[in-house]
């Protein structure tokens, strides 16, 4: 029995070591994880997820409300990224954000699963996505060890590459199109007819002395102002801030907090129908 025994013992051991160099073999990404499984992730999420990212209940209560500062508390966590495959080195790519409508950080977006099958990791986070009528959202779930919950954000692409001003200029065309592009007709306050057009790039024209606009949006940097506003020509010649109320079409640009309690806005500009 010896013989026999002898011989199957050593043929178990030489196929169970066989077995742990081809697993061994296959994890070529120095995560433990067959390089399969990434080139599959990768081909399931590249066609879906280039572009800039907006997040979705943000902008959606900018519009409802047309005020971001009614919005802030949906202004919270990544708020605008720009997923760039092109830029894949290995399995991964550093995904340029912006936090809280405020500062810009870098996110490693790594084509592992997460806790599942539909999930790649983005940091400590995991991002999934989904499709509806042609339309892809995506998603970030976003894991609490303390409270054991799992909070989810979703975002809607507002465009399909990074604007030449950064991130910021992203969200700011996004708001842009959101509640204010257009073409206006109104008064201002000596009662002059005034026909102005604002564009989604930021752009405002038939106001005197101003060419851009920037609606602000970042309420860290400027947390004391008490209604929503504009500033014209930002960092450059003339620069002028108004508070401004957009109520159904008609927006409304106050130079003072006097002036909003008065209601006497500087202009009262009506949007035309495109």
């Amino acid at each position: 029995m010896k013989r026999i025994i002898c011989p199957l013992l050593i043929l178990s051991i030489f196929l169970s070591c066989k077995s742990k160099t081809a697993d061994t073999d296959q994890d070529t990404t120095g995560t433990g994880k067959p390089l399969d499984q990434s080139q599959a992730l990768l081909h399931q999420f590249k066609p879906l997820i280039n572009g800039v990212w907006v997040k979705k209940d943000y902008i959606k209560k900018v519009k409802k409300s047309k005020s971001p500062l009614e919005a802030v508390d949906n202004g919270t966590g990544v708020t605008i990224m720009y997923i760039d495959t092109a830029q894949l080195k290995g399995d991964s790519i550093m995904v340029p954000v912006v936090l809280n409508n405020h500062e810009g950080a870098n996110v490693s977006l790594n084509f592992q699963p997460g806790k599942n099958t539909t999930t790649i990791e983005f940091g400590d986070d995991e991002l999934s996505y989904k499709l509806k009528n042609g339309d892809t959202t995506l998603i970030i779930y976003h894991y609490n060890p303390q409270t054991k919950e799992t909070a989810t954000a979703q975002y809607i692409k507002a465009m399909p590459n990074k604007p030449a001003g950064g991130l910021a200029a992203g969200m700011n065309m996004a708001i842009n199109k959101a509640i204010l592009s257009g073409k206006y007709e109104g008064t201002d306050a000596a009662g002059k007819k005034i026909y102005a057009v604002f564009t989604d790039d930021g752009k405002v024209s038939g106001l005197p002395g101003l060419t851009t606009y920037y609606v602000q949006n970042d309420m860290i940097a400027d947390p004391d102002h008490s209604h929503d506003e504009i500033i014209f020509n930002l960092n450059g010649n003339g620069q002028k801030a108004y508070s401004f109320i957009i109520n159904k079409k008609t927006l409304s640009l106050y130079d003072s907090a006097e002036q909003v309690k008065s209601n006497k806005p500087s202009y009262s500009l009506k949007r035309k129908r495109e």
